[in-house]
């Protein structure tokens, strides 16, 4: 039987956003924290450098800063922060803050932050943890808003009349009220202040509904001070310049929490934003805008006209966005990105297979259209992001190995692959739920990089082994070459370059998705998931030394693997101009000495060569003349080593000021 509970908010509590404190509290603590997951061993993933920064924790922490103004009362100060679980430094910093707790005269809120549901174990972990010092501990994000609002609420959308609802309250969110846990479900601001103030003083419901606000007169997202310090490889702003999408794909959650109409900010808060962040950093700011469909803001032209005056003040402008496969319908869009300082798009291209597209209510996507789309970007200097779901109905090994060829062949430049997962606030796992569907138990393996579902065509072990091998295919030496050489742009190729090393070192060498990975993973063997198997310390010390040494292993083998691509961003006019010059056989000494010291190396005939020196194997024991013939290649080989450490920092420095 489930527990009766009472859902407040700001309008229907009748209570005005005021903190009413007894005399002996004197400090208000209020932690913003991003949980991580868990690995298969149970050691929660943990980077010393991060990449990319949660929007939602700068929502909410500028949200609490607002809010703490208004609603503390004379002689009652305030501390805030906001720490990310899964990354090294912020970890410890929070671990020396929780040391101070409990304290004497002051109420502590923790406030768990965007929670997925992969994140949603280590969220009720680290609750129990900070209950027992004291805290009140307040979860909001996408698990506990989609859950409640397709397995309590029900979906109420004439476009799609017959999603089918339990009307139950899920049992882990039901659980955590049961523990005192204050669940927000929806957005927050609009009732973040009152939920606050009820909060601290003491007199919280169990479960507030945000809803869906206008967003035209909210704060704009702030970071923490500190918050990107020896923390992220490199820092770049966030916003969500709008929320909500029109269209009505069954697997997405979005939907189903932040609704299918726009909502946004106001656009010259936007365009200031930018300025104001390009002033404190010589000229120069990088954004991330999140809105999960940014041409379906209304305001888009708004936003861009702005950015574009910015860009003609000389102020070196640059975003990335997320827009559908129908964005160029808007004649003007593509190049009012451009104009504006917009360097990569994200489209959802999910599959190439028009009746997967069909099943999951993704009928926007054609595909007939995409070869077009994709070449328009590249006309305007814009890369092309693709997210690929592999484990639709209709996929087969061989039908997503021909997809990724073709994906590539098409113009994609980058492509995050993920495995279809029933994500709870979802059309399809609400079908699934009341369908009465075996899925696994376990949220932490709802992260889109297990298989948390049986596949109509596949066992999960073989379903597991296509979503391994798609990345291998996509992220080849061949492919990130050849993608390298057609951006047009030499800030373009180095930033393709970026992010073809964060995620190859996420996939091969930390064996993570790269949307939640970092650089150099830390395991804490004082910091495991509980009931995770038996691992003796001297194990993990033996884990840790082979781990050790493999990233040497890995470091080298990317190191060579890049190297092409890096000649490619930096000499591709010289390359291209001379490549017959720079490929097949050395012709005398004059040839090697300006293949090996010329301004324009290119590693095509080195690969050759050791290609063909390899294929000799044992025979090489009795063939002495081809270890002569090897020399001068290892030479150069020495020589080019040298010459890209000395020149990439550089490179890379001066390609992301141009």
């Amino acid at each position: 039987m489930l527990m009766t509970y009472s859902v407040a908010t700001a309008a229907s509590s009748g209570r005005s956003a005021s903190a009413h404190l007894s005399d002996d509290i004197k400090r208000v603590v209020v932690i913003h924290l991003k949980p991580t997951s868990y690995d298969d061993e149970g050691f929660p993933y943990r980077f010393a450098r991060a990449v990319l920064p949660s929007n939602s924790l700068a929502v909410v922490y500028a949200l609490t800063k607002q809010a703490l103004k208004d609603i503390l009362p004379p002689g009652v100060s305030s501390e805030i922060y906001g720490f990310e679980d899964g990354i090294k430094r912020h970890a410890e910093q929070l671990a020396q803050l929780k040391n101070r707790f409990p304290e004497h005269g002051t109420k502590l809120i923790v406030c768990f932050v965007a929670v997925q549901t992969a994140q949603f174990p280590r969220t009720c972990d680290l609750i129990k943890r900070w209950q027992t010092l004291g805290a009140t501990c307040v979860v909001g994000g996408f698990h506990v808003s989609g859950s409640i609002s397709t397995l309590h609420d029900g979906v109420h959308d004439p476009a799609r009349p017959d999603i089918p609802c339990p009307g139950i309250m899920p049992a882990e969110i039901q659980a955590l009220m049961d523990a005192g846990v204050v669940i927000f479900h929806g957005e927050a601001e609009d009732h973040w202040s009152a939920a606050l103030a009820d909060t601290i003083s003491g007199t919280q419901e169990l479960l507030y509904r945000g809803g869906q606000p206008d967003l035209s007169q909210a704060p704009m997202p702030e970071f923490p001070e500190g918050y990107f310090y020896k923390s992220f490889t490199t820092e770049f702003g966030t916003v969500d310049s709008g929320r909500g999408c029109p269209f009505t794909c069954s697997f997405c959650t979005i939907i189903n929490v932040q609704g299918r109409k726009s909502r946004y900010r106001d656009p010259a808060a936007i365009v200031r934003m930018f300025e104001e962040s390009a002033s404190r950093n010589k000229g120069r700011t990088f954004y991330f805008i999140t809105d999960d469909n940014f041409v379906r803001n209304p305001q888009w032209r708004e936003i861009l006209k702005g950015l574009t005056a910015l860009r003609r003040k000389n102020l070196n402008i640059g975003f990335m966005i997320e827009a559908d496969l129908a964005c160029d319908k808007f004649t003007d869009f593509l190049p009012s990105l451009a104009a504006s300082g917009g360097t990569q798009i994200f489209m959802g291209v999910e599959s190439l297979n028009p009746a997967n597209l069909e099943e999951a209510s993704k009928r926007q996507n054609k595909v007939e259209r995409f070869s077009q789309l994709f070449q328009s970007c590249h006309d305007h200097g814009i890369l092309v992001h693709a997210g690929y779901i592999i484990g639709f109905p209709h996929d087969t090994p061989e039908s997503v190995e021909r997809d990724i060829e073709e994906l590539f062949r098409l113009g994609v430049d980058q492509v995050s692959f993920f495995m279809f997962t029933l994500l709870p606030g979802s059309e399809d796992h609400v079908r699934a739920v009341a369908a009465g569907a075996r899925i696994d138990p376990d949220f932490n393996n709802c992260d889109s990089f297990h298989a948390n579902m049986d596949h109509p065509l596949m066992s999960r072990e073989e379903w597991f082994g296509v979503y391994q091998r798609a990345w291998r295919q996509f992220y080849s030496r061949k492919k990130m070459t050849e993608a390298v050489k057609r951006c047009k742009t030499r800030a373009g190729r180095y930033g393709l370059l970026r992010n073809y090393a964060w995620y190859r070192g996420a996939f091969e060498t930390e064996r993570a998705h790269p949307m939640i990975a970092g650089f150099y993973r830390y395991r804490d063997y004082d910091d495991r998931r509980p009931g995770a198997a038996e691992l003796p310390f001297e194990q993990y010390l033996t884990q840790e030394a082979w781990r050790h040494i493999r990233y040497v292993g890995r470091l080298l083998s990317e190191f060579y693997r890049f190297q092409q691509a890096v000649f490619e961003a930096e000499f591709a006019p010289i390359i291209a101009e001379k490549r017959h010059e720079l490929s097949g056989k050395i012709r005398g000494v004059g040839d090697w000495l300006r293949r090996t010291f010329g301004k324009a190396m290119s590693r095509e005939w080195l690969n050759d060569f050791w290609v063909e020196y390899g294929r000799e194997r044992w025979r090489l024991l009795w063939k002495p003349h081809w270890h002569f013939r090897m020399l001068p290649y290892a030479f150069t080989e020495a020589v080019y080593t040298l010459r890209t450490v000395t020149r990439l920092s550089r490179l890379v420095k001066s390609a992301t000021t141009e």
